[in-house]
């Protein structure tokens, strides 16, 4: 018994040791997280807006269209997604996401204190093509959550948002969560800035084309990001791309439903292997149907008739997986 005892004594005071040995580490990763999302030596993008009308105008298909910067940097008003074309670049939009932390959307205007005229072309370009912010940090949603673009298409929508008349709206930058920073130190989410080279250039055309469809699918539009199982604390294509994304619950007030992003697999159980192309585009064209998805149907709605047929194209030619991923808006625990 007295044997016991001395051991429970001891390895006591070895677990409170070890307890307030891990209580340490933890409050030293949530306290200095944040320096793992520095970056300021990231290498920027040697481009610069440009004034001519036409590199401006795509700029601004790209924004509103395939690229939808709009569905995040203007208005805050989520119940009517629709103002989303009609307001600034003003950006305020908050993500509020429960225990990591709340962030809000930049003002893209070139107003010269609130909004990017206070950055070089240079900045704001490898803000949008790695993620890396003009103050050095990197934003966890420009990193995992935008398309890519190629040199063409960065310096049309820079010179876009260039082209606009400035705003004066001070936007919170927000903060991350203990438990957030913590993750960050202890490397539980690999989080780096994207490459500085962008995709190769595939021009629109008059007439739909694959390779076209695969430029926009796969980088501007972002479909595969989001049609594509991910790995939660890297953000990588972990499985068949397009055969369907990670299900969430919807972040509205219909907390008990939730979203599975579609297989777009040609397969029979994909979505273009049951609906053909006039389909698929009408689809597109019709919009919204839940108000609190997170797809920004208001934006793929303005694209063209070319580019949407493209990507039904393109999408025709990914390799088939046979997985049916149900309804898209439902219940939770509602499918298997």
């Amino acid at each position: 018994m007295v044997a016991w005892k001395k051991w429970l004594k001891v390895g006591g005071g070895t677990l409170g040791g070890g307890s307030a040995m891990l209580g340490g580490v933890v409050f030293w990763a949530g306290t200095t997280g944040e320096q793992d999302l520095q970056f300021p030596d990231w290498p920027m993008p040697e481009l610069a807006a440009s004034t001519d009308p036409e590199v401006i105008e795509r700029g601004r298909y790209l924004a509103y269209g395939p690229a939808h910067c709009a569905i995040c940097h203007t208005g805050e008003d989520r119940d009517h997604p629709e103002r989303v074309m009609q307001e600034p670049f003003d950006g305020g939009l908050e993500f509020a996401m429960g225990p990591l932390g709340t962030r809000y959307a930049p003002n893209l205007t070139p107003d010269p204190e609130t909004g990017i005229g206070r950055y070089t072309d240079a900045e704001v370009a490898r803000a949008i093509r790695t993620g890396v912010l003009p103050s050095g940090e990197l934003s966890v949603f420009m990193s995992v959550s935008v398309g890519e673009l190629s040199d063409q298409d960065l310096v049309a929508v820079l010179s876009f948002l260039r082209s606009l008349p400035p705003v004066r709206n001070e936007v919170r930058q927000g903060s991350w969560s203990f438990l957030t920073r913590a993750f960050l130190r202890l490397g539980l989410f690999g989080l780096e800035p994207r490459p500085l080279e962008g995709p190769a250039h595939v021009p629109p055309g008059d007439e739909p084309s694959v390779e076209r469809g695969k430029y926009l699918a796969d980088h501007v539009a972002f479909c595969q990001g989001c049609h594509s199982p991910v790995d939660m604390a890297t953000f990588r294509v972990t499985g068949p791309p397009y055969s369907g994304g990670n299900v969430e619950p919807s972040h509205g007030a219909d907390t008990e439903f939730e979203y599975a992003p579609t297989n777009l697999t040609p397969s029979p159980t994909g979505y273009v292997g049951k609906v053909d192309e006039d389909a698929f585009v009408a689809r597109l064209r019709g919009g919204r149907q839940h108000l609190t998805s997170i797809m920004p149907w208001e934006n793929f709605g303005t694209m063209t008739d070319a580019d949407l047929r493209s990507i039904y194209r393109y999408l025709k030619t990914v390799p088939p997986v046979d997985r049916d991923t149900g309804p898209g808006y439902r219940e939770i625990g509602s499918w298997p």
